[in-house]
């Protein structure tokens, strides 16, 4: 097994600093994925029939995105009924794509260290 340059090492150190590390958990990453795919939006209940995650897990994910700036809520009329739609903002679209861009040079990393 070769082991890679302690550069790699370093860089992926180095990248995983500029990551914020609360946001970096599956759920949230699944989150920032799906609400950024879906341009128009996503509603609380389809992210629940997405991830099939309890109501308080969701929610306090939700939550967190939310205080982060990485998403906002917003508020629909539809049929006389008052729907939240939550979307992706400008800072979450960074954040999202700082953890793929750091899960691509990982990934790269593991390829080139298993050659």
């Amino acid at each position: 097994m070769s082991t890679p340059p302690d550069s790699s090492f370093e860089t992926l150190i180095e990248n995983s600093k500029n990551i914020n590390s609360k946001a970096f958990n599956l759920t949230r990453c699944i989150l920032l994925s799906l609400i950024s795919f879906y341009k128009d939006g996503l509603q609380f209940r389809e992210l629940k029939v997405f991830l099939e995650i309890s109501d308080g897990k969701l929610q306090s994910n939700l939550d967190f995105l939310l205080e982060m700036g990485y998403i906002k809520k917003i508020k629909v009329d539809l049929d006389q009924k008052i729907i939240h739609i939550f979307m992706i903002d400008k800072s979450g679209k960074k954040e999202l794509k700082k953890i793929i861009e750091w899960i691509e040079f990982l990934k790269k990393l593991v390829i080139k260290n298993n050659d």
